[in-house]
């Protein structure tokens, strides 16, 4: 990408997503195949006037070797006290936090040990609980953004030559990002304000369900009592507003996740502990995914349903519509950030408490569950939308109030 562009784009990232403020500390989680981004990135935000930025540099090559060539199954087990102190750190001291998804090493872990993966995993995810919750509740101002690669950019366009490859890719990426406008930053948060006002109607509508139908799809959803919706901005407890997906094109709320039945086609691949899974169906009663299959490596989801009992409600619901620029663009691109934002989406797992009336009182999973929010130590989003996608909201008296139509918005 061109450095004019690049430097738009850093400008979205800083101003925009994450708001930040001066002197205010940032930590990025970036692949080694983001280096230089990353580290641009870290120098505009000095630039900015940040306090302090960290990077951690990660690759899936290396998880891939400890998983592969460890003998002994209790040392998947580990984590070192010093992550879990850093992240206590960041809790306590206001950091914002940046994570560049990895997906120029998309298919290095395909193929690995699902067992040894589950048991990484799930003491990853409960070791990093406490984290976690902060960043579903909106406690602090974070963002996940995936700049274009090579390797990604064959695998979305289908074009062997890598530089051809990236050329198309940010062609697209330039017009999603919104980086072909004159002020980019601008034109998020008059996105993110676009969002949030839909997001305002439907908290307002007090729904009590949706009801999803598509080919392969005929689903029902019941939503948590005085439901919140978001979009475009989630407010941090420092007071400022932030967008955590860069690109977003949804609105989202927590369901009642006692309350989900019938079934769901997922219409894009999805990746599942490391692994990219195709053709997902999932039928679910009283809450619960009761059967489900994909085309390829269902022990994958067998793994993932079994790392706690919250892995098989949902967490989440999402709306997304075709005037989506990661929709209009025509790509599946692999990748859940972008993928979730071009349809209509659930997510098996963790809830946001935030989105939950009088959720910051929700401080146990009990409390969650007794709330109508999921708890799980996962989170993934599955997307279930199409072209031709009808979702329906019935109010607490029955009356039925369409939202989307043909998979375009119609509030």
């Amino acid at each position: 990408m061109e450095e004019k562009l690049l430097k738009k784009y850093y400008d979205v990232i800083i101003k925009s997503a994450l708001n930040l403020y001066e002197g205010q500390n940032l930590l990025i989680a970036c692949g080694v195949k983001n280096y230089d981004f990353g580290v641009k990135l870290a120098e505009a935000a000095y630039q900015y006037g940040l306090k302090y930025v960290d990077i951690i540099f990660g690759s899936d090559y290396v998880k891939k070797a400890r998983i592969e060539n460890n003998r002994n199954t209790e040392y998947l087990d580990f984590v070192p006290n010093y992550l879990l102190t850093r992240s206590y750190e960041l809790l306590s001291n206001d950091w914002a936090m940046l994570k560049i998804d990895n997906v120029d090493e998309i298919d290095v872990l395909k193929g690995i040990d699902s067992t040894k993966m589950e048991i990484l995993s799930k003491k990853e995810f409960s070791t990093f609980t406490r984290q976690s919750q902060s960043t579903v509740g909106f406690h602090h101002q974070w963002c996940i953004v995936t700049p274009p690669g090579e390797q990604w950019a064959k695998l979305v366009t289908g074009i062997e030559d890598g530089k051809e490859a990236l050329k198309k890719l940010e062609d697209n990426l330039i017009k999603i990002l919104r980086l072909d406008v004159d002020d980019p930053v601008k034109a998020w948060k008059d996105h993110a304000d676009k969002l949030r006002e839909r997001a305002k109607k439907l908290s307002e509508m007090n729904l009590d369900k949706l009801h999803f139908e598509t080919e392969g799809t005929d689903l029902i959803i019941g939503l948590n009592n005085e439901a919140i919706w978001k979009g475009g901005y989630g407010k941090a407890n420092n007071g400022r507003d932030f967008i955590p997906n860069l690109p977003t094109e949804e609105i989202f709320t927590t369901p009642d996740f006692t309350r989900t039945s019938g079934k769901a086609k997922v219409t894009k691949p999805v990746k599942v502990l490391e692994t990219q899974l195709n053709g997902i169906w999932f039928e679910f009663k009283d809450g619960q995914v009761v059967k489900y299959g994909c085309d390829n490596n269902k022990d994958i989801l067998d793994k993932y349903f079994s790392i706690d009992e919250g892995a098989k409600y949902l967490g989440e619901v999402a709306l997304v519509d075709k005037s989506s620029k990661i929709f209009e663009s025509g790509l599946i691109f692999n990748n859940i950030l972008y993928d979730e934002n071009a349809a209509c989406h659930i997510a098996l797992g963790r809830g946001f408490s935030a989105l939950v009336k009088d959720g910051n009182k929700l401080t146990t999973p009990e409390l969650l569950k007794k709330g109508g929010c999921n708890y799980s130590l996962v989170h993934t989003d599955f997307m279930i939308g199409s072209t031709d996608i009808d979702v329906t909201g019935y109010d607490k008296k029955g009356n039925t109030i369409k939202i989307i139509k043909n998979g375009s918005f119609v509030i």
